[in-house]
Order: C-alpha cells, then sequence, then structure tokens
C-alpha cells in the first residue's frame, strides 16, 4: 500500500494526492528498468538513485553507451506540497517547470526527453512501448492497473507520475522540530529541538535565502533566476530555448529537501560541497546582465546595482550548512517502496 504522510501542521493546509498503488507499482518498474534503453544499460534510476536523493553524485550522468550527459541531474520529488510541482498532469494542478532550463512542464514531456536524448536512454517512445512488450511483466502490471494489457504512451507516462509524485521528503529534523515548535506560524522563532548553530542558519536562510527557495513547506518562491555563477556564461540555460537574450544564464531554482546527499550543485555540478555553494552567494556573485534582482544591491550614492554579498563569517556560512543538513529524510533514501524492484 502507497500512502503520503504528511506531518501534522499542514493540515488544513496541503493535501496529498491520491495514489493509485497499481500505477505506482508499474511507474516504479519503468523507472528501474534497463531495458528501455537502446544499449539496455542505462533506465531512469541510473541518473536518478535513490540513496542520492534522486540526484545524481557524479557532476555529469553517464547515459547509453557511456554518453555523458551536459548537466547534472536535478534531484526528483523531494516535494511535500504535491500541487503540481512536479508537472503531473492527472495528479496536479499548476504546472511548474521541468529542467534546468525549464523545457518540460509536465511529467511526460519530461520523460519523453529523457528516452529520447541520445545522450541519456536513446528511444522513440514507439521503441519504447516495444520494448515494455517484450517483457513478460508489463502485461500483467498495466492489465492491474487498467483492466486490459494495452501498453500506450499516456499510461507509460501516468504510472511514472505515480510513482514520482510519491517521493516525498517530509521525515526531516526540520520538519520534526518545526512542528514541535508549533507549525509554520512559528517558523521564525527559536526552535527548541534545534542546536545553536541549526537555528542560527535558519535565521540566516529565512533572511538571505528564503525569497527564492521559499519557507520550505512549499514550493520555492522564485522558479528560475540568473544566480551570477559566471560572466560570461558557457551554458545559456532557458536563453537557448526561448531564444531572448534576457534569460540567457536563466535556471531553475531547486528544492532544498535532501540538498545535503544531492551534491554536486548546480547546473553542471561545479560546487562539490554546500559549503561552496554558501560561499558563492557569500563572495562570488558575478556582475551579469540579468542577475536576479533579489541577488542585486543598489548603491544610494553612486545610484547603481551591483551584486549583493553576503560577506558572511565562518561561523556562519557553517551554520547555515547545518541548517540545511537538517532538510535531509534520511527515511527516503532507504525506503523499499522506492527501491529497484529487479534488485535481488
Amino acid at each position: 500500500m502507497v500512502s503520503i504522510l504528511l506531518p501534522d501542521y499542514f493540515t488544513g493546509m496541503f493535501d496529498a494526492n491520491e495514489v493509485a498503488p497499481s500505477k505506482f507499482e508499474l511507474g516504479r518498474v519503468i523507472f528501474y528498468d534497463r531495458h528501455l534503453s537502446e544499449d539496455g544499460l542505462v533506465s531512469c534510476a541510473s541518473c536518478h538513485r535513490q540513496e542520492n536523493g534522486f540526484s545524481d553524485p557524479r557532476r555529469y550522468s553517464q547515459g547509453i553507451y557511456g554518453r555523458l550527459s551536459t548537466r547534472n541531474s536535478m534531484a526528483l520529488g523531494n516535494t511535500i506540497w504535491f500541487g503540481g510541482s512536479m508537472g503531473i498532469d492527472s495528479m496536479g494542478g499548476v504546472r511548474l517547470p521541468l529542467f534546468w532550463d525549464s523545457r518540460a512542464h509536465s511529467v511526460g514531456e519530461q520523460v519523453r526527453s529523457a528516452f529520447l536524448n541520445e545522450h541519456e536512454m536513446g528511444l522513440s517512445m514507439v521503441e519504447v512501448i516495444e520494448r515494455m512488450g517484450q517483457q513478460s511483466y508489463y502485461p500483467w502490471l498495466i492489465n492491474r492497473a487498467w483492466g486490459d494489457s494495452l501498453i500506450t504512451e499516456d499510461r507509460v507516462f501516468e504510472a511514472l507520475a505515480h510513482f514520482m509524485s510519491s517521493i516525498s521528503s517530509s521525515n526531516t529534523e526540520f520538519d520534526r522540530a518545526l512542528q514541535s515548535a508549533g507549525g509554520f506560524d512559528f517558523l521564525g522563532g527559536s526552535f527548541p529541538a534545534f542546536s545553536e548553530a541549526e537555528n542560527r542558519g535558519k535565521t540566516l536562510y529565512l533572511e538571505h535565502c528564503h525569497s527564492c527557495h521559499g519557507s520550505l513547506y512549499s514550493p520555492p518562491f522564485i522558479f528560475e533566476a540568473n544566480n551570477g555563477l559566471e560572466n560570461p556564461y558557457t551554458d545559456p540555460g532557458k536563453g537557448a530555448i526561448s531564444g531572448l537574450f534576457y534569460e540567457r544564464g536563466v535556471f531553475r531554482v531547486p528544492g532544498l529537501r535532501n540538498i545535503s546527499v544531492s551534491g554536486p550543485y548546480m547546473h553542471d555540478g561545479r560546487f562539490e560541497t554546500l559549503l561552496e555553494v554558501v560561499e558563492h552567494y557569500s563572495s562570488g556573485i558575478q556582475s551579469i546582465f540579468g542577475l536576479h534582482g533579489d541577488l542585486l544591491t543598489f548603491n544610494e550614492v553612486t545610484q547603481t546595482y551591483s551584486p549583493k554579498h553576503l560577506q558572511l563569517t565562518e561561523a556562519d556560512k557553517l551554520a547555515l550548512v547545518a541548517f540545511l543538513q537538517t532538510l535531509e529524510d534520511g527515511s527516503l533514501l532507504t525506503d523499499s517502496l522506492f527501491s529497484d524492484p529487479f534488485r535481488k
């Protein structure tokens, strides 16, 4: 039985979508099935590993024939708001963009891109369905979910939506401490269950990170941004999709749950550690056209804008990292519900 449990402080604010166990299990099998790639060696899980919060510990993922991806694999799920945050057609409402460059707006678009990509799985959807038809277990799984054994593209996407939307990270030290403190109305207060460093890190997060990455019990407030990684940009990000010059260097703002296990960080995996990420925002933001407004500071004397450098102390950097580590949901990383069904 698949169940999604939310902390008590979510009561009346968010509801988890219902998950059909039969469709969830079919989606889980598809997610881990290496047969569904051109060389038979790569699955969705090859680049989205459960123990790493469904991300990839490698800077660039290895797809079919050893080909490397051009960007770091984003962590999947890590969501507790269940309202289309995965861009889910059949299970959600508002669709938020997927991929680093926001080019997909549904699980179907995301999955199709992964299957087609010559650096990832290298199959058309027609070929995917043919491969599924060659495996003895799919007719039975599909019949259990829909009452007949017809394999279709829409059914593949819907099954994966049920599986991927269930990847929830709500059993964290942060959630337990927030609930104990009295719920989201007390987010800004000191958490008795937190250490001094964790509370200091939470304060810094609310002061400097909250405006983009959100309240941590909702989607990021800013879905995409140019965060001044480099000037000029070697990867134009969303600008390559839209063709708009002011979207060059714009990338998705990732969720932060399980961030402590989902490195390396940024779209190109350039930062190995969270401390490096914090250092970027402390002193490394580059001046570049399109830099997000929350990362700019205004000089009243010169009447000009420049990159905001937080200039955190070493103690503050460590405190912020300590807080981010409270967002890890260790139970998700080992939950057999989300594990490889082919593993003996």
